[in-house]
């Protein structure tokens, strides 16, 4: 069966007096509102962030087939039967079982707590991300570019036929993590396999800016324990990858990229427990002369600063372990066990290289998702966590879907974007590094639904018993940077 293009006309503004994402949950759409506020991904944006919006808005009504290819086979979702949905778009995780329905919860919510605001906006994540993707695999070489609009269009099709499947049971039942996953396999599985891979995504660029990153080590290679952790923090939000032309990091990308990266330099941040887990480590450690970390990493060119300061530590204190997880499939721009070898090349990492198996364990595990999440844990991510005295988590996503209540958890992202802002209580751009005691989460709901957050801002003053506490922290920090 050939595709049947979208019959719906495309609009620069697309007016939306009432949308139905399921039976029961519908709203007016204000569509230039939407359009101002809408989410990019990793600094791209397409130039219609509603076209999504628009094909699920109007699919009901207007017949469009939902329909999927790869390798010059098609089908359509709706023909198709939810067993055959769940085999060709849901992760396969050995040792753990991915479940969805009404009752299991995803962190930090699931989409059925959601408003119907909240959907629209993220839909416009949905355009931008499929736009993101295709322009991608048009600067390889993949595609065409007369192939990335209409690929677009067939991409939002297919998602909106998954949402609708089985009585909207997935629009429902997942959250942003498994949503970003189904984004990719829809990509996979119109473009195929060798076109797109879902768990070797966007390699070539992501190689070419950890190269980048790479180049700039030597220069954070003598900066103190804590400057490093802060660099390591403001180059979460750099968006390198985005910044390189044709594979090249021009002299102003360049320039406006350290000035993100250096944000926090010298500066204090919203919430700097950085201090806490060098005590954490000296003291505990001292006292049970071991002291072991497991450690989640985000994107691949923050990565390198995490790993000098954490090289930094291993030559401080001969009894600190690390252990790291690294994810075996390469998932967006976030870093994997395939650019190690890379990392151990550069001469920065010495150090780290001779602790490789002592002090420096590498823990690989497999996770098709953005960020790991609690539930989807495989056992081996598991065994090394319940080893550990603490845990670090990098990244913003990382913070909304991995809390880890069980352990001393630290968190350090840098604040972006609605669900951030809501779930931490900081402004865009606002840096964390914040520690979670055990028995406790970086967040929490009163109830039931999306409302009733109880954010990271809370949680910390609840754990530190005031607020002043807090800024008593942040003094010792500043004292600290200055020397």
């Amino acid at each position: 069966m050939e595709y049947i293009e979208p019959t719906i006309q495309r609009a620069r503004m697309p007016n939306f007096p009432k949308v139905e994402f399921w039976p029961g949950m519908s709203a007016e759409i204000d569509g230039r509102r939407l359009a101002r506020s809408a989410i990019p991904v990793k600094g791209v944006s397409y130039h219609s962030p509603l076209r999504f919006l628009e094909i699920y808005a109007n699919s009901a009504s207007s017949g469009i087939q939902s329909e999927t290819s790869a390798f010059g086979s098609s089908f359509a979702v709706k023909d198709i039967g939810w067993e055959n949905i769940e085999k060709l778009f849901f992760p396969r995780i050995p040792g753990t079982e991915v479940v969805l329905g009404d009752s299991i919860p995803q962190p930090p919510f699931a989409w059925r707590q959601a408003d119907a605001q909240y959907l629209a906006l993220s839909f416009t994540y949905n355009t931008n991300a499929f736009f993101r993707i295709f322009s991608e695999l048009c600067e390889r070489g993949r595609i065409a570019p007369s192939d990335v609009e209409p690929l677009l269009d067939k991409a939002c099709a297919v998602l909106t036929g998954l949402y609708r499947s089985r009585s909207h049971f997935l629009i429902r039942n997942i959250n942003n993590n498994f949503n970003m996953y189904l984004i990719s396999k829809v990509v996979e599985s119109l473009v195929g396999k060798r076109c797109y891979d879902s768990e070797r995504q966007e390699f070539p660029s992501t190689r070419r800016s950890l190269a980048a990153a790479l180049m700039m080590a030597p220069d954070h290679q003598h900066l103190p324990i804590v400057e490093k952790m802060g660099v390591a923090l403001g180059k979460g939000v750099s968006f390198m990858e985005s910044r390189m032309h044709k594979g090249v990091l021009g002299k102003g990308a360049m320039t406006d990229a350290k000035e993100t990266m250096y944000r926090f330099y010298h500066r204090s941040i919203v919430i700097d427990h950085r201090l806490k887990l060098l005590d954490m480590i000296s003291n505990v450690g001292t006292k049970k002369s071991s002291f072991a970390l497991a450690v989640i990493l985000d994107d691949a060119t923050e990565t390198v600063d995490d790993l000098l300061w954490l090289q930094d530590l291993i030559q401080c204190f001969p009894f600190f372990k690390v252990r790291l997880l690294v994810n075996t499939a390469q998932i967006s721009i976030n870093f994997s066990s395939q650019m190690l070898k890379e990392v151990w090349r550069s001469p920065c990492f010495r150090q780290l290289v001779s602790k490789l198996d002592s002090q420096f364990l590498v823990v690989p595990i497999y996770c098709p998702f953005i960020s790991f999440q609690t539930s989807y844990l495989p056992p081996q991510a598991k065994e090394a966590i319940r080893a550990a005295d603490a845990v670090f988590v990098k990244g913003a996503n990382f913070f909304e879907t991995c809390q880890i209540p069980e352990k001393d958890t630290f968190h350090a992202f840098v604040v972006y974007g609605p669900i951030s802002r809501a779930y931490s209580g900081f402004c865009d751009l606002d840096g964390v590094f914040a520690h979670i005691p055990a028995g406790r989460s970086g967040y929490y709901h009163r109830e039931k639904s999306f409302g009733g957050i109880v954010n990271l801002d809370s949680v910390i003053k609840e754990s530190s018993g005031s607020a002043a506490s807090n800024r008593k922290d942040n003094r010792y920090s500043n004292h600290a940077l200055e020397n």
